[in-house]
């Protein structure tokens, strides 16, 4: 009888140890800070990166294409921008010109965890859009062929949410 209840004593023991053993694993994962990866100076840099170097295809805007461009591409722990692609498709001009943006960006501050450097997945929607001027199209975020105005109509358009 004393060998059984000392078989019952130890199983208990130890059921009880792999169960501590298993909360503080748990805790352990739940202490992990991961931080993701961003554009350096943050997601106005980000915006402002994007206004400045997307153009909008001449052949786009005589066919008046329009639209959401989905790209996906990794951020290296070094900050480089790598396997860059569409995950969702507007018009071949407008994908390339979207691929061509996002693989020309400077480096960005990698990904952490725990605070080492990891790779880090991300998407971004570049958004193509085209308001009428003077009866022409033009690319509503660098208004004129390209060339960026800041002028009262741009600000106007801002407010109400068209850019």
């Amino acid at each position: 009888m004393k060998k059984y209840l000392m078989f019952i004593v130890a199983l208990f023991a130890m059921t009880t140890l792999s169960i501590e053993t298993a909360s503080a694993q748990k805790k352990k994962k739940q202490e992990d800070v991961i931080v993701m990866a961003q554009f350096k100076g943050g997601q106005e840099a980000l915006i402002d990166y994007l206004l400045q170097n997307t153009r909008y295809p001449r052949e786009a805007m005589e066919l008046e294409q329009t639209g959401e461009v989905m790209v996906e591409f990794m951020v290296e722990r070094n900050g480089m921008i790598t396997n860059a692609r569409v995950i969702k498709s507007v018009a071949p001009s407008l994908d390339i010109e979207a691929l061509r943006v996002v693989t020309n960006m400077p480096n960005w501050e990698p990904g952490t965890k725990n605070g080492l450097k990891m790779r880090s997945q991300l998407t971004i929607p570049i958004n193509f859009k085209m308001i009428r001027e003077h009866g022409k199209y033009v690319d509503a975020e660098n208004m004129d062929d390209g060339i960026q105005k800041k002028s009262k109509r741009k600000r106007k358009l801002k407010r109400k949410g068209m850019l």
